[in-house]
């Protein structure tokens, strides 16, 4: 391969056969699966080719190896040049869709969402049914869940399955329901019931009775005969410490628990759903 792009430099008419040829070595890459190096050949292909002959297929494959190497951000940029470039309103269409996905696995809704406007209004079916699969993840993640509901239910294909995405929209709400401020105020009220009200029994149970055995432990002290000044001194460090952590952890219990909750119920919802591609 080296000899052939020191060939590329000093042969000038022999320039456009190995361009052919290390297309087609960036191609064999791709097809074994080798994305980095398919990426990093393609690359050189778009480096030496001044008359733009392999531009309009480089970009797409180049996009589609980082893509396939994680590499989202620097992939929706040359999915951007493919788009450009690109000759029917189908592959644009698809371009697309491959750049909102990008967006969205970086969690850049926002440009996802530009990216699913700028597509036509009229598709053809497979890719009608792509757009909502993508705007019922994207209002989803947006949490803008009766946008994403309307989506998901027009993927349904017959009654069984739009009712159990009624379902899981119902317990979506049920969900939405826990408040992670909410259980904050209620550990603030008494110590340990926040984590009982987000579920996490053990955590309710430590943060009650650390903070029980505190008061119970000065008023044990002032009974022995130690001052008022004496208990405070020595309890109230430690009981600030374990009261005020404890509605803390309350507060990111029920933020996780409601996180946790939530992706299950996404994962179950994108089961449920048929296959848009």
């Amino acid at each position: 391969m080296l000899l052939g792009l020191f060939q590329l430099a000093v042969q000038p008419r022999a320039r456009a056969q190995t361009l052919a040829q290390t297309y087609e070595l960036a191609e064999a890459f791709y097809e074994r699966g080798d994305y980095a190096n398919a990426a990093q050949t393609y690359r050189r292909v778009l480096f030496f080719d001044e008359r733009a002959e392999f531009g309009p297929r480089s970009y797409q494959n180049i996009a589609d190896c980082l893509y396939q190497l994680g590499q989202y951000s620097e992939s929706a940029g040359y999915y951007d040049r493919a788009y450009y470039v690109a000759t029917n309103d189908s592959l644009r269409a698809e371009l697309l869709f491959q750049k909102a996905s990008c967006y969205l696995l970086t969690q850049q809704y926002r440009y996802a969402q530009v990216e699913m406007l700028n597509l036509p209004d009229s598709l053809p079916p497979n890719q009608a049914r792509k757009r909502d699969f993508y705007e019922g993840i994207l209002y989803f993640s947006l949490e803008e869940y009766d946008q994403a509901k309307a989506h998901f239910l027009a993927l349904a294909p017959d009654s069984a399955l739009k009712a159990e995405v009624d379902s899981l929209f119902l317990e979506n709400e049920k969900i939405s329901q826990l408040s992670p401020r909410k259980a904050r105020r209620m550990s603030m009220f008494l110590p340990g019931l926040g984590q009982f009200y987000a579920g996490d029994v053990k955590n309710g149970f430590n943060s009650l009775l650390l903070n029980s055995g505190l008061l119970y432990l000065g008023v044990r002290m002032l009974l022995a005969g130690s001052s008022g000044f004496d208990a405070l001194f020595t309890i109230l460090p430690w009981f600030q410490r374990y009261y005020t952590g404890g509605f803390k952890k309350a507060e990111i219990i029920a933020g996780e628990k409601k996180q946790k909750r939530r992706s299950e119920l996404y994962n179950k919802l994108l089961d449920t759903i048929p296959n848009a591609d």
